[in-house]
């Protein structure tokens, strides 16, 4: 499941000049999708909104998900424009991820 992200999918400017940085997140939430399990969660909701705040977890290296060395050498982590876009951020990959991670979870486990 292999998932591009459009310049016309972005509704403000500021989340287009970042896209490469979405794009990214989408990367990690794509990565959640090949190791989670779907049967191992609830239901399509969770399994969803479970893969989404994964991705954005790990981006934005919240307290307890990245390492020490991870965040020293090797990753850069969110611009401080990132960081103050969060919100808008995380709202449009809920609309761009989470009808598809529901319909994935459905079409694997019934």
């Amino acid at each position: 499941m292999k998932i591009l992200i459009t310049e016309d999918q972005f509704k403000e400017l500021r989340l287009r000049r970042r896209g490469t940085d979405i794009q990214k997140i989408s990367n990690i939430i794509e990565y959640q999708t090949e190791i989670q399990d779907p049967f191992d969660f609830e239901d399509a909701e969770d399994y969803a909104d479970f893969c989404i705040l994964q991705g954005i977890h790990f981006y934005y290296c919240d307290e307890g998900y990245c390492d020490e060395d991870e965040e020293s050498e090797d990753y850069e982590g969110p611009s401080e424009e990132m960081v103050e876009i969060r919100e808008d951020v995380e709202d449009f990959l809920f609309e761009l991820h989470y009808d598809e991670l529901v319909k994935y979870y459905n079409e694997t486990v019934d």
